[in-house]
């Protein structure tokens, strides 16, 4: 088995465990993988719809994995216990949904030694809501898979909630700058182009246009591109 993109940086960030639970599991080949390499002694694989589990079933009896990785249906966190995994991840679905299901299971969230999310839509979301919950963004890093980047970010429980960030963090995590990222100038330039749209959409729609808010938005868009420029970009 081998692992691209995406799925093999999220497994480079996985720590080395006990239980490892993959909430939305779909193939079952990340923990599959974090299982034939040792780098979990058991897996819990859950998916809200029995398509993914089938296709993960098959996956386990691919590699004779039966008796180290169980099936669970559920949406969520719902099928794992209060204390059972030390390591979850949240993979491939949006920032809305990811927060959501964190929300209604703040309590084995915060029991894990770190949550690893990869958002597809909505990252900015992400970031605000695990500081105003008390959890520390460790590190984050990004992968190219065709022409898309991802993010990935690993966070813990310290109880700590973060009062104040700037905005442009919600958007570029500090860790990817901290990091020197190699894919950060993408990053940022896939967000500047974003901002630009959003600049110029106010520009367009003056007369219904906050002018506070115009100047929020052109305000993101100068850091972003001054972080740019700072980088050499």
């Amino acid at each position: 088995m081998i692992l691209k993109g995406r799925l093999k940086l999220i497994y480079e960030m996985i720590p080395a465990c006990d239980i490892l639970a993959d909430i939305g599991t779909d193939h079952a080949l990340l923990p599959a993988y974090a299982l034939l390499t040792d780098r979990c002694r058991k897996a819990v694989a859950c998916d809200v719809k029995t398509g993914p589990l089938e296709r993960a079933r098959k996956t386990l009896k691919k590699y004779m994995l039966e008796d180290r990785m169980e099936l669970r249906l559920g949406s969520g966190l719902d099928p794992i216990g209060e204390i059972e995994a030390d390591v979850i991840v949240m993979a491939g679905m949006g920032g809305i949904l990811i927060t959501r299901l964190i929300r209604e299971s703040i309590d084995k969230a915060r029991a894990a030694s770190c949550l690893i999310l990869q958002p597809m839509t909505n990252q900015e979301l992400v970031r605000p809501f695990l500081w105003e919950q008390g959890f520390e963004i460790k590190d984050e890093r990004l992968a190219r898979e065709g022409d898309k980047l991802y993010q990935v970010i690993l966070a813990y429980y310290t109880g700590k909630a973060r009062a104040k960030w700037e905005r442009i963090n919600e958007i570029i995590g500090e860790k990817l700058i901290e990091n020197k990222d190699p894919l950060l100038k993408d990053w940022l330039k896939n967000h500047i182009s974003k901002q630009r749209k959003v600049v110029q959409g106010l520009k367009k729609a003056e007369a219904n246009t906050d002018s506070r808010q115009l100047l929020q938005e052109e305000k993101l868009l100068n850091e972003l591109e001054e972080l740019l420029y700072s980088l050499g970009g």
